[in-house]
């Protein structure tokens, strides 16, 4: 895995081009950037981020929302959701969805100081993105919600 010169930023219209290659053919879980990218334009509470190499490749989107929606799965107001995480299909098993989220915390923390808490949902089908999130420092709490595509497991990370 070579990962150098790779780093979160926040989306600008600038990334449109290379965004217009990303690759998604599995939307069963997730979202197209496209799709949360229009969404952040009629909300300010969506943050789209991207993993960017320093060729200017996007291999891992994903989206910072401090809307309501969080408190599906927290009661924290100091929490973000992270959604419509994914992986460019071409940079699938080289590690960079997990570099996102170890790059993640120091993110927030530069970006939104007044939040300390990251949650999400992981559908219950959905063992690899489970077994990612695991092995990247978010705990699987008790709870599960009820999502549009079925069982939800919460995942959180105090930052």
């Amino acid at each position: 895995m070579e990962h150098d010169d790779v780093s979160l930023l926040a989306y600008n219209p600038t990334f449109d081009k290379a965004l217009g290659n990303y690759q998604l053919s599995d939307l069963s879980f997730t979202g197209t950037p496209e799709h949360a990218i229009r969404a952040s334009r009629l909300s300010d509470e969506y943050h789209p981020v991207l993993l960017v190499t320093g060729h200017g490749e996007i291999p891992t989107f994903l989206v910072l929302d401090y809307g309501d929606d969080k408190y599906r799965y927290t009661k924290r107001s100091d929490s973000m959701l992270i959604r419509s995480f994914s992986t460019d299909d071409r940079f699938h098993r080289r590690g960079f969805a997990h570099l996102a989220l170890t790059l993640l915390p120091d993110y927030v923390h530069a970006a939104y100081e007044n939040i300390h808490e990251l949650v999400l949902g992981v559908n219950a089908a959905n063992r690899p993105a489970q077994k990612l999130y695991e092995g990247s420092g978010f705990v699987k709490l008790p709870e599960t919600y009820q999502g549009p595509k079925g069982k939800q497991f919460i995942y959180h990370q105090v930052l």
